[in-house]
């Protein structure tokens, strides 16, 4: 199992020092991991901050870690030469700063379509390709993030032909507080699909006060849903995934067995 982590936390000193800790600490457990500079690349010609140019390279320095660049398309409203744009911006990022280190392995793709029609498949096809042809991509990864896939769609026979599932590696199934994960209309149905659960992902947020025993219990029990999990106990809206929470120590621990001791 892994992670799927969006860092949209700005790296002040010593603020992504906890990812650093858990990749070094815990090397069997890949973190695929979202930077989010500008909410997106930082466009018109511009560059993300002299702090994140200095923070981004020590990404690179971790085996274990996948790093993404973060393109919202609005669920598909946003222009596509728009969303294209952005995505050469990534792209160019190793070029403009003569920094290899700069450079992205793939996109995160947020708020993208749930509800299927060809015309939506046609625009999200083209941004995925456009992400697998770069060959300043390292990894030609594609996220795709739409907040939910409907269950009753997940368990369909029909999924892979009305969906946009095989247009990336992982798309986000799930993305909701923890009490509506539990709601059994939910919960269910997300355990008993068919998918390579390699391909899905789920976060969710505003996790109560879990003893570490329910924690891993928790990570087991979305683990029937899909390979990768980010879990925070933020409850507050836009600050979700803004800042490191107090278990996400333990939530990497979980993930990798719950054997290793953290290092500090």
């Amino acid at each position: 199992m892994s992670i799927l982590l969006p860092l949209y936390v700005y790296p002040h000193a010593g603020a992504w020092s906890p990812l650093y800790s858990a990749a070094k600490a815990h090397p069997d457990v890949d973190f695929t991991v979202v930077v989010n500079p500008c909410s997106g690349p930082c466009m018109n010609g511009s560059l993300p901050d002299k702090v994140y140019l200095d923070e981004i390279p020590k990404l690179k320095t971790f085996e274990n870690i996948r790093t993404l660049g973060y393109v919202a398309t609005h669920y598909g409203a946003k222009e596509l030469n728009s969303v294209l744009a952005e995505i050469d911006t990534y792209a160019n990022w190793p070029k403009v700063t003569n920094n290899t280190k700069l450079r992205v392995d793939g996109i995160f793709f947020d708020e993208t379509p749930s509800g299927y029609s060809v015309v939506k498949y046609d625009y999200l096809k083209a941004a995925s390709q456009a992400v697998r042809n770069k060959t300043r991509f390292r990894d030609h990864f594609v996220v795709h993030n739409p907040g939910l896939v409907a269950p009753a769609l997940l368990n369909s026979p029909t999924v892979l032909q009305n969906s946009f599932l095989n247009l990336s590696d992982i798309t986000v199934v799930f993305e909701e507080t923890f009490a509506k994960w539990l709601d059994k209309a939910t919960f269910d149905p997300l355990r008993t699909h068919n998918i390579r659960r390699s391909k899905l992902a789920v976060i969710l947020h505003s996790l109560p006060n879990l003893s570490k025993t329910v924690l891993d219990f928790v990570v087991q029990q979305v683990e029937e849903t899909a390979d990768w999990l980010f879990l925070t106990d933020v409850g507050v809206k836009d600050e979700y995934y803004h800042g490191f929470s107090a278990i996400f120590e333990d939530v990497v621990r979980s993930v990798d067995g719950g054997a290793e001791e953290w290092e500090q």
